[in-house]
């Protein structure tokens, strides 16, 4: 799910900065990005004297690099429109608008009754990202806030995928899957959710409940506060060997 590989294709003595300014470009795509707003994001919010003037060597050093891919898929045009630029992007050129048309189609599945599909579409989506999202960049408050917008919603949809993975019995796949990643959020309520039904249906009951206290525990630990209700009718489904609450509580995550 990166912007694009044409980022890190980029080189040069001001690769970082080039790379920068079309990173915000991409994750703003046809869309005017003004030239302060460029500035901030390339030194913060006390530009140097010559930051205009070097925004503009940074843009023309873009202009260069695009010009060279111009035969490289997808094409890209970096058009001056007051009061910045504006980079239109050929469409099914960028990862993030793929992603997002793929999530797209996996919730139309799901919700036509097909999850065979539904789940090859999140897969796919998922497949896209490459590593961290936007990689090394230096990040203003623009990236940085498609970071962690991009994060959350790469994060729902492999929740998505859990869930129709979850409705189709893949219970004993799904629990190693499951704990790595509440390992590496473990304040996550969602997915401690979805551990527990996976523990629990693949005759792991005690399992189940252990990790219900331990992300009980971090929670109160961390932040103060108690499970919230969808964990909590979870484990109380548990308790009381309930199925039926379980398949409710499938369908209250998607």
């Amino acid at each position: 799910m990166e912007v694009h590989d044409a980022v890190s294709l980029v080189d040069g003595p001001s690769a970082n900065k080039v790379r920068t300014i079309l990173a915000t470009l991409l994750v703003r795509t046809n869309t005017v990005v003004s030239v302060d707003t460029l500035i901030e994001e390339l030194w913060g919010e006390v530009p140097p004297r010559s930051a205009l003037c070097a925004l503009r060597v940074y843009v023309s050093q873009l202009r260069k690099f695009l010009a060279a891919h111009d035969g490289t898929p997808p094409r890209c045009r970096l058009v001056t429109q007051p009061p910045g630029y504006r980079l239109e992007v050929d469409e099914g050129g960028l990862d993030v608008i793929d992603f997002e048309q793929l999530c797209a189609a996996g919730r139309k599945s799901w919700a036509e009754g097909s999850l065979e599909l539904a789940a090859k579409y999140y897969q796919e989506a998922l497949s896209l990202r490459r590593g961290p999202i936007l990689g090394d960049l230096r990040m203003g408050p623009v990236l940085e806030g498609a970071r962690l917008r991009l994060e959350e919603t790469w994060l729902a949809a492999l929740e998505r995928r859990v869930d129709v993975d979850l409705q189709q019995g893949r219970h004993l796949e799904l629990v190693g899957e499951l704990r790595e990643l509440v390992n590496e959020h473990p304040l996550n309520e969602r997915l401690g959710a979805r551990l527990m039904i996976a523990m629990y249906r693949s005759g792991r009951t005690g399992d189940a409940l252990r990790a219900y206290r331990t992300l009980r525990d971090s929670l109160i630990d961390q932040l103060g506060v108690e499970p919230g209700h969808e964990l909590q009718l979870v484990q109380q489904a548990v308790l009381a060997a309930d199925n039926e609450a379980l398949i409710r509580a499938d369908l209250w995550t998607l």
